[in-house]
């Protein structure tokens, strides 16, 4: 159904020009005659690999979004070698980076040492915490943030090239973990590995001084960085972009090359542009604490830190394609200071939906809101309309009126935007209030291109987190799991409303269930009470579902 309040769709003119630079650039590029090439946006698909010609082998750096990019990585790799890839490195645990792995190295080779895979000392620990206990959450923001829903007349870039709406995973665990600053040597080719933990805190850039060459993933992009990431993540560190840009300028490199850019040459040119850059990301650091030790809240430091001064403007690279300064500086203040503003009364506000009614009331009711969010989306105040609608909504939640009004809000506004990510989502965010996307798909579709593989025991102990506290009420169980694939065995408790995993047998056990990896389909009663296995399971939020946004 067409929604009887749309404006027509707009493209700032910046951002079709951006566009250029990814999804239209995607191709092999080869660092003038050195044997390095970067394979740039394969298939349009965010996530760059690098590839480093040795002696009898090759050296990868990153492997590409999902298996299927990793394809099109491999065929550009055999276009440029016949070598066998003897090394791979994952500049850092975010997905777009290791997840092409099967296509390009043979996990038995892997595993017989015939190709290492190297990585950060915490990049498993950073990765499980990055999609473990909150991987439903961050599955629903990858698809708001990404644009994978939009439809093809809507679709666009994601900044630094597009986001598959799904894929296969071809992750293979790294087998040689780097713990510092450290210099190898792979066929022949020296690499001084150097820990920059700016964009992820796994993050590892290498120069190769044989070829003046400087791999720094993604410290660099063709767009601010994102300091703070909406789809969710725990706070990044500004210093550490800062300090990774001042690694680049201390070695002065001839090239270039990252995982979202294609490579940049010239000592003079690359000095220019990542001075401004990393004094671009100083200046929203460190102008941002200075509000906040002035008594800024996060809005009061959106509105005003929402440009950058035209002393660090540097398209294509200090523009708000990746990272925007509005949806950074919110971030400095909640992940520095708290998410209370210091105000008492937003200390334990109302109810959303008690807030709305009462506001509603006060305004003449539900109906008098909607007209004045039409009149303030008639008059090109968007914002303000998808305010009044959301009170709307959430005064009345049956009211389709209001759910279209915030939508077409939502759309005029994400039309407007440079910025991909916050266009996605404004976007996303009315195909939702148009109900056009059932959110149960993002997880069925996003969720296991970000899963990290799990032993049994590993699915059991995450249960803690998908307890109903409410279906446990004065519930008391005790349950034995033995993993017959692992020989792990495993106690789980139920007291109080929470689930304890406890190591090992209990003798107070009311039952004992024999599993494997595959923990619900294979359990089976071994031992005791038949009906406590069945009761703890009802207990469990499982499957995941999907939830909404903007509906709320």
């Amino acid at each position: 159904m067409a929604n009887p309040y749309d404006v027509e769709r707009t493209w700032p003119d910046y951002f079709l020009e951006h566009r250029e630079l990814t999804v239209e650039r995607q191709g092999t590029y080869r660092c003038g005659d050195l044997p390095v090439w970067t394979v740039h946006c394969p298939g349009g698909y965010l996530g760059n690999s690098i590839v480093i010609e040795g002696d009898d082998g090759l050296i990868v750096y990153d492997t590409g979004v999902s298996v299927e990019a990793g394809e099109i990585i491999a065929a550009e790799i055999r276009k440029v070698s016949g070598k066998p890839i003897r090394a791979v490195f994952y500049s850092h645990h975010h997905a777009d980076h290791y997840n092409g792995t099967t296509a390009l190295v043979d996990p038995d080779d892997v595993r017989a040492g015939r190709v290492t895979i190297y990585a950060w000392e915490n990049f498993e620990r950073e990765r499980a915490g990055e999609y473990g206990e909150i991987a439903d959450r961050q599955a629903m923001g990858i698809a708001y943030f990404g644009g994978a829903l939009l439809p093809p007349e809507d679709r666009h870039h994601h900044g630094i090239g597009l986001l598959p709406p799904g894929g296969t995973p071809g992750f293979v665990p790294p087998t040689r973990l780097l713990r510092g600053d450290e210099v190898l040597t792979i066929e022949g080719v020296e690499l001084r590995a150097f820990h920059t933990g700016g964009e992820a805190i796994s993050e590892f850039g290498i120069h190769l001084p044989q070829f003046d060459v400087v791999l720094i993933a993604d410290e660099f992009f063709t767009g601010l960085p994102n300091m703070h990431t909406i789809r969710g993540s725990r706070p990044r560190i500004p210093d550490h972009y800062v300090g990774a840009l001042d690694r680049v300028l201390a070695i002065r490199p001839e090239w270039l090359v990252g995982s979202h850019i294609e490579p940049l040459r010239g000592k003079d040119r690359i000095a220019a542009a990542v001075t401004k850059y990393r004094d671009a990301t100083q200046y929203l650091w460190d102008q941002s604490i200075r509000l906040i030790n002035k008594g800024y809240t996060p809005v009061e430091l959106q509105h005003a830190l929402k440009e950058l001064p035209e002393e660090v403007l540097d398209p294509p690279f200090t523009v708000p394609t990746y990272g925007v300064p509005f949806t950074t500086v919110p971030e400095f203040f909640t992940g520095w200071v708290s998410w209370f503003s210091g105000d008492a009364t937003d200390m334990f506000p109302s109810e959303p939906a008690v807030q709305a009614r009462r506001f509603a009331e006060l305004m003449g009711g539900v109906e008098a809101v909607l007209a004045a969010a039409k009149d303030d989306h008639r008059a090109g105040r968007h914002q303000l309309a998808a305010e009044l609608a959301q009170v709307a909504l959430r005064a009345d939640p049956s009211s389709q009126d209001a759910r279209l009004v915030k939508a077409a809000a939502l759309r005029a506004i994400g039309y407007q935007q440079v910025n991909p990510i916050a266009r996605s989502w404004y976007l996303t965010g009315a195909l939702e209030l148009e109900q056009v996307f059932d959110p149960q798909l993002i997880l069925d579709f996003v969720g296991p291109l970000i899963a990290a593989p799990r032993t049994g025991p590993e699915v059991v102990a995450g249960w803690r987190y998908r307890l109903d506290a409410e279906k446990a009420a004065g519930r008391t169980l005790v349950v034995g799991v033995r993993f017959t694939d692992s020989g792990d065995e495993l106690t789980v408790r139920v007291r109080h409303r929470v689930l304890v995993v406890e190591t090992g047998p209990a003798d107070d056990r009311q039952a004992l269930v024999e599993t494997d990896a595959d923990v619900l389909a294979s359990a089976r009663t071994v031992e005791g009470d038949e009906g406590a296995w069945p009761t703890l399971v009802q207990l469990l939020d499982l499957p995941p579902a999907g939830f909404h946004m903007h509906m709320r």
